[in-house]
């Protein structure tokens, strides 16, 4: 961990406030590790996946945060799904992550290319028994029909599916970022950002207005 300006200089506390007094690490995902949960954790954290459309208009959903790899992130998603469309044709995105009890956020942005199929695996089998039905059941034809009638499709699939199936198309993306930012907050001062850009095999890191 070094202080901006001063390479070298290690600072003595650790990564619990790892944006503090200009310390940080050369290498950004010191901190990604550091924000994010384990990869085992069954808690995966929410993020806001940002793509591109057809037309170049921008377009956002909330999305599960699937793993911290060594210098990506990954999510996965039911293959034939709009994000999945729109990352395959225009792979430039960013994912936002929040935390408001801590007020942090984290925000990378990148290209997203696609991830290996046992990252895909191993990631639908982290999923919650309800996520894994639904990545079969909630279809586009069903959303179609009254909320007592998916609500009962739901629970015929629960009754006769002991062990969800990996949809066919199920799918993984990673962004691999050229720019992350961590912002902190307080509600004793200013906050501020802590960017990162990628320049070649090193990063560059400036503090900003929060």
């Amino acid at each position: 961990m070094t202080t901006l300006g001063a390479p070298g200089n290690i600072a003595p506390d650790g990564l619990d406030r790892p944006v503090q007094d200009g310390r940080v690490p050369a290498d950004p995902f010191s901190l990604v590790r550091a924000w994010l949960p384990r990869n085992d954790d069954p808690d995966r954290p929410l993020c806001t996946l940002a793509t591109v459309d057809a037309v170049g208009a921008p377009d956002a959903r909330t999305v599960l945060l699937s793993a911290v790899q060594d210098d990506s992130v990954t999510i996965h998603t039911e293959g034939q799904t709009r994000k999945a469309q729109q990352l395959r044709e225009r792979p430039p995105a960013a994912i936002v992550v929040r935390w408001p009890d801590l007020a942090r956020q984290l925000v990378l942005r990148g290209d997203m290319r696609a991830s290996t199929s046992s990252e895909a695996r191993v990631a639908f089998a982290r999923r919650s028994r309800y996520l894994q039905l639904l990545a079969s059941v909630n279809t586009d034809e069903l959303a179609t029909r009254p909320r007592v009638e998916r609500e009962a499709a739901y629970a015929r699939f629960d009754q006769h599916t002991p062990d969800p199936p990996q949809p066919a198309s199920w799918a993984g993306f990673a962004l691999h970022p050229v720019e992350i930012t961590f912002w902190e907050g307080s509600d004793r001062g200013p906050s501020r950002r802590a960017r990162y850009t990628r320049r070649g095999a090193s990063w560059d890191i400036a503090f900003l207005a929060g």
